[in-house]
């Protein structure tokens, strides 16, 4: 952009993690939405600034134009990494055509509805368990004893990961999503080096940790293939060939965190939501609501992932805004959720809204959640159990929020469920 150039922009710098511990921006999201669907943050601590994306039109117009808009160059992060920090750290959310579509289709199945229909009985038995063993209990840490468990639980049958390793699996989910958090700040990695991080899926050593034991699996499941997504993992080609190690361990690794995270705090937010609005949960249980509307208005108020990033490969007009090639363009999910053009009483919780075009896993593009079938059979069978036993849920003190600006995460959530 040239210094002549009236450009809108944020009045906050979407950048600062504080800013979303703190609370989410709703009412700048809005201000946007009517003013600057399309807006640019300024960034003043040496990264370059970006395109904030505000509005659901224009989040499904860059989400659905991938010669444009690119995932190659980064999508989680809002900083700079060079060439040789994007290809160290690829995963399949920052692949493009032609490479993503046959990456994406190694796992497809395992992930359709279809192919999680097996866990069904699982995952209703584990929420029983947790319900059965926390209801009248009296006050507890809905995200430590609930909300982590029966994500876990299932990404470990569904993966293929012995039960004896989810704690590892939550620690790792949580040192590398929670990276700018001082709670998640382990000693044990203080000292690696800076140039080497950024050369790290997420930028965190733990992943090297989660690496091993992905390995460990492969090897295993090449001689004695499972019925579970790392046995097909580890035998899988594309054009070919074997998937690299690099390949390998990228994809296992944004399969342990996405799988777990995203639904993990959802389940939080749902909770709480139900908590402050236990009209909607008598409704819920009284009429036999949907469950399945139930959960699609548990992701939309959630919207667990704030935003996905991508770099403008030539100088575009969006909204208003002159994109210019190599701009980086954040579309926020958690604004485009709340967009009164598309939800009636976006800010209000509705546990039967029908009309529900919510973003959370995505929107209008090839990159649509994975595991989006899993995460949403999660939490309405969760949904279910707890309408048959769970009279009310109370919140029972502050919920701590995760200092992050890209997930929208929950560390603790004290609550009560009293019995039906």
């Amino acid at each position: 952009m040239t210094a002549q150039e009236t450009i809108p922009t944020t009045r906050l710098d979407l950048s600062d993690a504080g800013i979303w511990h703190r609370a989410v921006p709703y009412e700048e999201f809005a201000r946007m939405r009517r003013e600057a669907p399309v807006a640019w943050n300024e960034r003043h601590d040496g990264h370059k600034g970006f395109w904030a994306v505000a509005g659901h039109e224009a989040i499904i117009a860059v989400s659905a134009d991938t010669e444009t808009y690119s995932s190659r160059h980064g999508v989680i992060s809002l900083d700079d990494f060079d060439s040789a920090q994007n290809d160290a750290r690829r995963t399949l959310l920052e692949m493009d055509a032609p490479q993503h579509a046959p990456m994406r289709k190694i796992t497809f199945s395992g992930f359709s509805p279809k192919g999680i229909s097996h866990l069904e009985t699982a995952i209703r038995a584990k929420a029983v368990s947790l319900l059965e063993g926390l209801i009248d209990a009296g006050p507890f840490d809905a995200v430590s004893l609930l909300s982590k468990q029966l994500p876990i639980s299932t990404l470990c049958s569904l993966l293929g990961v012995p039960a004896a390793r989810q704690e590892d699996m939550i620690r790792w989910s949580d040192l590398l999503i929670g990276s700018d958090d001082p709670d998640f700040l382990d000693p044990a990695y203080a000292d690696f080096p800076e140039d080497e991080r950024r050369m790290l899926p997420f930028g965190h050593p733990a992943s090297l940790d989660a690496f091993a034991m992905g390995r460990e699996l492969a090897e295993a499941r090449r001689i004695s293939p499972q019925n579970d997504v790392v046995s097909v993992l580890a035998n899988a080609t594309v054009d070919g060939r074997p998937l690299t190690d690099n390949e390998f361990c990228n994809y296992f690794l944004m399969l342990v965190v996405a799988g777990n995270e995203t639904t993990r705090h959802s389940i939080s937010h749902g909770l709480k939501a139900l908590a402050d609005n236990p009209g909607e949960w008598a409704r819920f249980r009284a009429d036999a609501l949907n469950p399945r509307l139930a959960t699609g208005e548990i992701v939309r108020w959630a919207s667990p992932v704030f935003f996905v990033r991508r770099v403008a490969m030539r100088d575009a007009h969006l909204m208003g805004a002159n994109i210019r090639a190599g701009d980086k363009v954040a579309m926020y999910f958690i604004s485009g959720n709340r967009d009164e053009a598309y939800f009636d009483q976006p800010d209000r919780f509705i546990i039967d809204r029908a009309q529900n075009p919510h973003m959370a896993f995505g929107k209008g593009g090839p990159h649509y959640c994975l595991g989006n079938h899993v995460a949403q059979l999660q939490i309405r069978i969760l949904l279910e159990e707890m309408a048959l036993r769970v009279a009310r849920i109370e919140v029972e003190g502050p919920m701590d929020r995760l200092r992050s600006n890209h997930v929208h995460g929950v560390k603790s959530l004290p609550i009560s469920l009293h019995s039906a």
